[in-house]
């Protein structure tokens, strides 16, 4: 159930339209998820493993919250998880095969993307109780 849905009055067999501002707000929340993409896929050779791991935690978080529009949240935390341990890995193998680095440069990546839907969890739980209105 989408969060249109649970605060919607409206009878169940109507569906509810989003509003223009909410649909701002979930194209807002997928550019932020582009934009730590691409600047994880700029920025990879040069990091260091710490700022791998900020990033990586920092795009969990952001894809976390972005597909929580579109599904439970305990899902939509091990999705974004998921999603930025593969692309991690995908990263990973570009580093190896390119840059001549060791598969180990991905450990920050995942452990980074595996802590960052930890954090979502609660905190977007927390923010779906402080502003019900779910935007």
């Amino acid at each position: 159930m989408s969060i249109e849905q649970r605060h919607d009055s409206r009878p169940a067999g109507h569906p509810a339209k989003p509003s223009t501002a909410r649909r701002l707000i979930v194209v807002g929340r997928w550019a932020l998820v582009a934009a730590g993409v691409v600047a994880i896929a700029l920025g990879f050779a040069a990091a260091s493993p710490a700022v791998r791991f900020a990033a990586f935690a920092g795009l969990s978080f952001l894809l976390a919250n972005a597909l929580w529009q579109h599904a439970p949240l305990s899902r939509a935390c091990v999705a974004a998880a998921a999603i930025a341990i593969l692309f991690g890995a995908a990263v990973a193998l570009y580093r190896l095969f390119f840059w001549g680095m060791g598969l180990d440069s991905w450990l920050p990546d995942a452990l980074g993307a595996f802590i960052g839907a930890l954090v979502a969890y609660p905190a977007l739980k927390r923010i779906d109780r402080v502003s019900p209105s779910g935007l």
